[in-house]
Parts: structure tokens; C-alpha cells; sequence
């Protein structure tokens, strides 16, 4: 190479390195953006009373939870159903 191509292909070098290190710049303020976030979410979810390594369990144990409140008032409102339909009779 002369002189002039190697002074090109270090310009070049130098563009794409330079180019590099502001993608990762770019990508570490986004990834700082990022943990903050989940920071946040995870104080959100400690607030409301919840282990966030426990969610998938939490949220079946309310669901479970909440299906058992569903059944039983669909029991009580049958049974307050027919004793209206009796007293009406």
C-alpha cells in the first residue's frame, strides 16, 4: 500500500471506530434508561405487596383466590334466586 492508501485506510478505521463508540454510548444511555425503569416497576410491585420473583405465584394465588370468591357468590345469589322465586309463589 502507499503511503495514501494507508492514510485512507486509517481515516476510514478511524470514522468506524468513532461511529462505534457513539452507537455504544446511544445503547448504554438506553440501557441505563432501561434499569431505571425496571428499578421502578420493581418498587411499584413491592408497594402493592407483591415479591416480584414471586409474581407468576402471586398472580395464581389470586386468581385461584378470586375464582373461589366467584363460585361462592354464584352460590349465594342462586340460593337468594330460588328463595325469592318460593316467596313469590
Amino acid at each position: 500500500m502507499t503511503p495514501d492508501e494507508i492514510k485512507a485506510k486509517i481515516d476510514g478505521l478511524q470514522k468506524r471506530y468513532n461511529a462505534v463508540v457513539q452507537e455504544k454510548a446511544g445503547l448504554s444511555g438506553q440501557l441505563q434508561a432501561k434499569k431505571e425503569e425496571l428499578a421502578a416497576i420493581v418498587q411499584e410491585v413491592r408497594a402493592a405487596g407483591y415479591d416480584p420473583k414471586n409474581l407468576a405465584q402471586e398472580r395464581d394465588r389470586v386468581q385461584s383466590e378470586l375464582e373461589g370468591q366467584i363460585e361462592k357468590l354464584d352460590k349465594e345469589l342462586t340460593e337468594v334466586e330460588t328463595a325469592l322465586s318460593a316467596f313469590k309463589k
